[in-house]
């Protein structure tokens, strides 16, 4: 079982009694456990439809993608930015101001990118006017019919192919080979400057003991490109991977240093690490220099971020690598199905409803 969105690997509900005790004080002061339960469900499913929007307007239209919000998704953004005081790590991402009607519209408005993933649209369009009613049921504390639990684990379970098929098709990728893609020539033949310095002098590998491969990956609505003419094609997500050996990293110090190398985080889609593994992806439609130089600006980071290896256990090797990762952005996956789904084995539930 995965978290929505990177923090943590257990999100089912939790009994009141054996878990946190913050939630038995809640249901000692009266508040419904159907109620607590039922959020925990509606956390999963709109968090997982955030996710999904996010990637596939991002395949689609590259980092023009918050053009297609609604205006005022983009206006509760600017409000939100006033409270910086109370931020959370979630109040930079312009999908967590859109509300549940903006967020079903959008998937309506474009059900191209969706179809692959949810039921039919007429179906569709049933199912989410009956998850807005209950949705909002719980959001305005109006104690839950017996059957809303039931219902939305239901949803849920009929989502289970869609979201696997989201996350697979994202971990299948490809290695680029040699081409004449701007791109391919930048990284695969290295005419980049940061790729010469980097790569051509055997500086990473020799020093930091780092390997970089370039991926690709389609998403599953789009067609698999010429090799030749993968930059500006819809639904293709380039996958910059490096292996880092013998240093250790952590993903806090990472994302600080990444912030900063100029434009590199607004070509970022996604930063996924794990223990070794760094993966950043890029829209194949946006431009190719600069997603070019974004790879490169990660490259940097992560030498930079890069410390000598103390031989010390696995588990405090764990928790130095990922410390701080609650606090980062929702662009940063740490331990979730984008980190954690492998294309190549039978599927898992990943709602566990």
């Amino acid at each position: 079982m995965y978290a929505p969105h990177g923090r943590g690997t257990d999100n089912a509900f939790i009994d009141p009694v054996a878990g946190p005790p913050e939630l038995k004080r809640l249901i000692d002061a009266g508040v419904p456990s159907a109620a607590l339960a039922f959020y925990g469900r509606w956390w999963q499913l709109e968090n997982w439809l955030r996710d999904v929007a996010y990637v596939e307007l991002r395949a689609q239209y590259g980092v023009d993608w918050v053009d297609h919000l609604q205006a005022a998704t983009i206006k509760r953004r600017s409000a939100g930015r006033q409270s910086a005081y109370m931020a959370s790590a979630d109040d930079d991402h312009p999908l967590a101001y859109a509300d549940v009607s903006a967020l079903f519209k959008l998937i309506e408005d474009e059900w191209d990118l969706f179809s692959a993933l949810l039921p039919p649209l007429q179906r569709w369009r049933g199912r989410a006017d009956e998850l807005r009613e209950l949705r909002n049921r719980n959001a305005h504390c109006r104690r839950p019919h017996a059957d809303d639990i039931v219902r939305l684990e239901q949803a849920l379970r009929d989502l289970e192919r869609g979201a696997w098929l989201f996350y697979s098709s994202y971990a299948d990728t490809e290695v680029v080979p040699d081409s004449r893609d701007p791109v391919a020539r930048a990284w695969v033949k290295r005419r980049h400057p940061t790729a010469e310095r980097l790569l051509d002098s055997g500086h990473a590998e020799r020093k930091y003991e780092t390997r970089f491969w370039l991926k690709r990956s389609v998403r599953p609505w789009a067609s698999a490109p010429d090799l030749n003419k993968i930059t500006g094609t819809p639904g293709v997500l380039w996958h910059a991977r490096w292996f880092v050996a013998g240093h250790e990293l952590n993903v806090a110090n990472l994302w600080r240093q990444l912030l900063c190398h100029g434009e590199t985080r607004r070509y970022v889609i996604h930063l996924l690490f794990d223990l070794g593994s760094i993966v950043a992806t890029f829209a194949a439609v946006d431009d190719p220099q600069a997603v070019a130089d974004a790879i490169g600006g990660v490259f940097d980071a992560i030498l930079e971020s890069t410390r000598p290896f103390r031989h010390i256990q696995e588990k405090e090797w764990e928790q130095r690598s990922f410390r701080g990762a609650d606090s980062l952005p929702r662009l940063v996956q740490v331990q979730s199905p984008f980190t954690a789904v492998d294309p190549y084995q039978p599927p898992v539930s990943l709602f566990d409803a």
